[in-house]
C-alpha cells in the first residue's frame, strides 16, 4: 500500500508575530464587505498588505531553510515572481480606482449645476 505525505498550512501554536499578522491580514480581507470604491480601494491596500506579510513570512530563516531544502531555488523564484506580478496588479488596480472615484466626482459635480 502506497503511503502519501501531506502538508499542513496551519501555524505552530506559538507561531512567529509575522505568521500572527499574516493571519490577521487574512481575516481582514475574509471579512471585509466591498460595496463601493472606498471600500474597494480599503480592500486592495490590504490586500497589498497581505502580500508585504508573505513576503517577510518567506524571508524568515525556518522558512528559507525548509524551502531550499524541499524544493529548490525554480519554485521560489516562480512563487516571487506570481507574488511581485500580483503585487503590480494590485497596484494597477488602486491607480484605476483613484482615477475612476475622481471621474465620478467630475460628473457628480457637472450634475449639480
Amino acid at each position: 500500500m502506497a503511503s502519501y505525505h501531506t502538508r499542513s498550512f496551519s501555524f505552530p501554536s506559538n507561531s512567529h508575530p509575522v505568521a500572527d499578522q499574516l493571519d490577521e491580514q487574512l481575516s481582514r480581507l475574509r471579512s471585509s464587505q466591498t460595496a463601493s470604491t472606498s471600500s474597494l480601494t480599503n480592500k486592495l491596500n490590504d490586500l497589498n498588505d497581505l502580500y508585504k506579510c508573505v513576503e517577510e513570512f518567506l524571508q524568515l530563516p525556518q522558512n528559507q531553510n525548509t524551502v531550499s531544502q524541499s524544493q529548490g531555488e525554480n519554485v521560489i523564484e516562480q512563487v516571487l515572481d506570481g507574488s511581485l506580478r500580483l503585487l503590480d496588479i494590485c497596484s494597477t488596480s488602486r491607480d484605476v480606482l483613484a482615477v475612476s472615484k475622481e471621474r465620478i466626482q467630475d460628473i457628480q459635480s457637472v450634475l449639480r449645476r
